[in-house]
Order: structure tokens, then sequence, then C-alpha cells
């Protein structure tokens, strides 16, 4: 209600946006609601049964009734800024710009006290501190220039972001496969990122959170839970990807802590390329005894130098787009998921090219490391 009620102090004119509602399975009037406002909007509904939380899924039958070349989300319980559709909008009127906008949300973390609820949206948006967006001070480090991010996917979130239809589609629109909470917004970002789209940040189209609870442990489980269903699905888990695991083991901070963590993982790739693991490398594979199963993290170039039988990764991306090959038991992976079973590994070692990385990455990649292997040894110890 206080959403559809904020659009009539939208400044781009009715007749020139359309609001669909995708109700996933509510049993509070919606549709009754909604047909209450057909005189003041374009306004379509979608129901589906209420069949747990199926976001994606509500999120796509939406978008498919959807005739406008932009598709903006925003959320149940959000209020939008009076220049919502209009600054989304136009932030795809140069057609050759293939970007997806990436919009605020006050309040996220706080939500808005009961006796706010009849502000209007700009009493609300002047009154909430801003950084009640968790995003707030990622946005704020880069001058609120996502070009500068290493991982703007991360920061994709389906409470408000737009998207060109045709880009939507073309990735595949949401993951249905996604239930409950989490993670559905951040694979199509990725989805769009592998296909050149770019990201930017729509300030005037801000949304202000009116959910006064959020449930952030069930919602942190349920994020855990499509997060291992995420990694276990990525065909190749590159590093990009691969780093999410981070998340699994730390607080919810680090999340937004994965944008340093990922540029200094490809800072340490420019300065790996002049270490030379291939003596460690012969000697380790020297040393196994024959019928044993070996693994190799940091292999770089001196894969001339392991066993044909070692599984072998490496971080580099140069050495993803000349050398992996996983049929071969060759990938591109920071070694966070090897993807191997446990105590599938006699011995794993580590090289030389892990070291600049270990500070960050260690403690994790040991994890993985002896989850595999039976006997794990760092090239520097």
């Amino acid at each position: 209600m206080k959403a559809l009620e904020a659009f009539r102090n939208e400044s781009l004119p009715a007749d020139q946006f359309e609001i669909i509602i995708a109700d996933d399975g509510s049993s509070d009037g919606t549709e009754a609601l909604v047909k209450s406002f057909a005189a003041d909007y374009r306004i379509k509904y979608f129901f589906q049964e209420d069949q747990g939380f199926r976001l994606s899924a509500a999120r796509n039958a939406g978008a498919r009734l959807a005739d406008g070349e932009v598709l903006a989300f925003f959320d149940a319980g959000e209020i939008p800024s009076p220049s919502f559709a209009a600054s989304h909008l136009s932030a795809y009127r140069i057609r050759s710009s293939r970007r997806a906008m990436i919009g605020l949300m006050y309040g996220w973390s706080t939500g808005v006290r009961p006796h706010a609820e009849g502000m209007s949206a700009e009493q609300l948006y002047k009154s909430i501190p801003k950084e009640t967006d968790p995003r707030y001070q990622a946005f704020a480090r880069v001058g609120w220039n996502l070009g500068r991010l290493p991982l703007p996917p991360l920061l994709f979130w389906g409470g408000n972001c737009s998207v060109r239809t045709e880009d939507f589609w073309e990735a595949g629109g949401f993951d249905e496969s996604f239930i409950g909470y989490g993670l559905e917004d951040v694979d199509l970002a990725y989805r769009l990122f592998d296909r050149g789209i770019s990201f930017a940040l729509c300030k005037e189209g801000w949304v202000i959170e009116l959910i006064e609870h959020r449930d952030i442990a069930a919602s942190g489980e349920s994020s855990i839970r499509n997060l291992e269903k995420y990694l276990r699905s990525c065909d190749p888990l590159e590093p990009s990807r691969e780093i999410l695991a981070m998340f699994q083991s730390v607080s919810n901070t680090l999340f937004f802590d994965l944008q340093d963590y990922y540029q200094a993982l490809l800072e340490w790739e420019e300065q790996a390329k002049e270490i030379d693991v291939k003596q460690e490398v012969r000697s380790f594979c020297q040393a196994m005894p024959p019928g044993t199963r070996g693994a190799i993290l940091g292999i770089g170039d001196a894969i001339s130098e392991s066993r044909t039988d070692c599984i072998l990764f490496d971080f580099d991306r140069q050495f993803a787009r000349t050398v992996q090959d996983p049929s071969r038991g060759i990938y591109h992976r920071i070694g966070l998921r090897t993807g191997l079973p446990d105590n599938s590994i006699d011995s794993l070692l580590v090289t030389s090219r892990m070291r600049g990385i270990w500070e960050r990455f260690g403690d994790l990649i040991m994890l993985e490391a002896k989850r595999v292997a039976d006997c794990v040894h760092l090239a520097w110890h």
C-alpha cells in the first residue's frame, strides 16, 4: 500500500512506466488492494501459490508480464524515492551503454520505526542515517564509481536494482532453483558481469525499508544454504566466485571486505608471475611413492614438472585462458574450494606462489587442504 501510494509522487509521468506486483503466495488481500490502484497506474498483478519463499520465480513471472525495455526491481516493505522510476529509466538512455543499475536501500539494517511510517519518502530520506544501507561505505570508498570495484556483482541486491529487459533474459533471469532468502540476486549479477554488463549506482533512485525487525539470523542461515548450493553448481568455479566460500566461515561484515580480498589476489597475481616453483613441484612429485594421489595448489608454469596423475590448481587468470582443463584435472581456482572428495588425496603441496595471499586466505585454504588430503606440505616451511 505505502509503495503504491508513494508512486503518486513519482516524477516520471504515470503513462511512461508500469507497475507489476509479483505476489509470492500472500493471504492479506493484496490482489484487491492492487485493483484499487488501477485508475492511477498501468498496473498488473501476478499470484503464485505459497510453496515456500520463491522470490526468484515470482520476480521472473513479473518480468514476463513487463512491456518495457527496462526492468526495475524492489521489494515489498519499501518506499521508493519520488524519482525512482525516472532515475532508473534515465540510466539507459544511451543504447550503446551495457549496464545494470544498483540502487541504495536506506534502512535495510535497521528498518523504520512505527512513529516514522506516516512520513513521506523524502522526509524519511532526510532523517535516516545513510549507513543503514550496509553497502554505503563500500560505495563511498570508491567515490561512488563502481567501475573501481573488482567485484561489483556482490553489491547488486534485488531490493533495488534494474537491468535492460533483453539483458535480463539473455542472462537467464533469476535462477528459480534458489529457495529461501539470499544469493539469487548476486548469482544474476555474476551472469550479467560475465556477459560484459557493467554496474553503476542509481543514487537518486533510492528506496526506504519499512521493515522494523529483520530476522538477520534466519536470513543468514538461508543465505549460507543458498551459497553452498551456488558454490556446488558453479561451473567453472573460478576465483571471482570461489572467494564467496569465505563468507561461510566468517562474520557477515567480511562480505563487504571481499572486494579488498579479491583486489589483493589480483595484485599478487602480477607479482607471482616472477616466482619459479618448478623445483618445488619436481621435488614434491619425486618424493611421492608410486600409486599415491597428489594435488598442487599454485602450480603456475610448472605443469611440466608435475606427475600426470596430480590434480593441479592455480589462481592466475592467464592460467585459465591458456592451461585450464578440468578433463585433465587442471583447474583455475585459489584452493578455497577444490571440489575434491574428503580424504581423496594422499599428499597436497602448497607452492610458494600462494605465500603472498596466505595471510588473507591461508586459514580457509588449509581447512580445505586438510579436508581432502592426508598430508599437506607448505613449500616455504
